[in-house]
């Protein structure tokens, strides 16, 4: 076999490697968050979108608290909720039941192993809660 030919086997199959390792180890693009679910009534974005936008703060919810339970971003910042429970979490404003503080924080239903992300615009201090359990709470500053 000549130099030429190993050569040529050689970057094929580091290709290869390379290739099945973006694939498994980079995020899934057709799972990043970015287009919204309904916006109609808010501008969450569910776990199948196409967008790669940053976001400035991540909140997750364990089933039972959110962590960090309080956050600071500026205006127009993108914002993800991640449900790592086994539960279905509905993430809305305060007050509870109506959730009428501010209806960008009214993401709803955020199925289990699921994300949504949204923007806030509104400036302020914003609580938010789990719909199913409003024991469950945190807040989010909007500079």
């Amino acid at each position: 076999m000549s130099k030429a030919t190993k050569t040529v086997i050689i970057i094929v199959v580091l290709a290869a490697v390379i290739g099945a390792a973006l694939v498994l180890f980079l995020p899934n693009k057709s799972n990043a968050p970015g287009s919204s679910t309904d916006s109609s009534t808010n501008n969450s974005s569910d776990s199948s979108s196409t967008s790669e936008e940053p976001v400035a703060a991540t909140i997750t919810y364990d089933g039972e608290t959110f962590s960090a339970s309080s956050n600071t971003v500026m205006s127009g910042d993108r914002v993800k909720i991640v449900n790592n429970s086994d539960k279905e979490l509905q993430f809305d404003s305060d007050p509870h039941p109506v959730h009428t503080d501010n209806s960008e924080l009214n993401v709803d239903e955020v199925a289990p192993r699921q994300s949504k992300t949204f923007v806030l615009n509104k400036k302020g201090t914003w609580g938010y809660h789990n719909h199913l359990d409003a024991s469950q709470e945190g807040e989010i500053t909007v500079e």
